[in-house]
């Protein structure tokens, strides 16, 4: 059963890398000018949150709504994801301002911002699941993603 949620998972956040490829690049000529990265950072956040859950479920903790999760990483130091609190809310909020704010992201932001919380969000993750013995990680790099925006 762990397995089969971890894999899971790893789906989901290949499916999102996926998406934030076709966001970040070449566009149809209607589309050149439009500026995604409400989008591109609800990604990030929703990679960063997968990878949250997936640690959760390594240890049976099931993880159903944002809140649930927000207070497990603000509370949970014996697994280690207190340090990357301030990380997970920061990329949090910019997505929640994107999302009902119509928030947008130059991409120095994107890159200098989101994109150092977002490795040491991942990092800690990935972490923590090969310590529990799962090799077949997926390390999402989304730094040429980021910088292949124009604007």
């Amino acid at each position: 059963m762990i397995t089969e949620n971890v894999n899971r998972y790893f789906s989901l956040i290949k499916h999102n890398v996926n998406l934030l490829d076709l966001l970040t690049g070449d566009r149809p000529k209607h589309l050149k000018d439009e500026d995604f990265s409400d989008w591109q950072v609800t990604i990030i956040f929703y990679i960063s949150c997968i990878y949250m859950k997936t640690v959760c479920s390594l240890f049976d903790i099931d993880i159903q709504d944002h809140y649930t999760l927000h207070s497990i990483i603000n509370t949970r130091t014996d697994l280690s994801l207190y340090s990357i609190s301030k990380d997970y809310r920061h990329i949090e909020e910019a997505a929640r301002d994107a999302r009902y704010e119509g928030r947008k992201f130059d991409k120095d932001y994107l890159i200098k911002r989101i994109l150092e919380k977002y490795n040491k969000v991942r990092d800690c993750a990935v972490s923590i699941i090969k310590q529990k013995g799962i090799n077949n990680v997926v390390h999402a790099d989304i730094k040429p993603f980021l910088e292949r925006i124009n604007k």
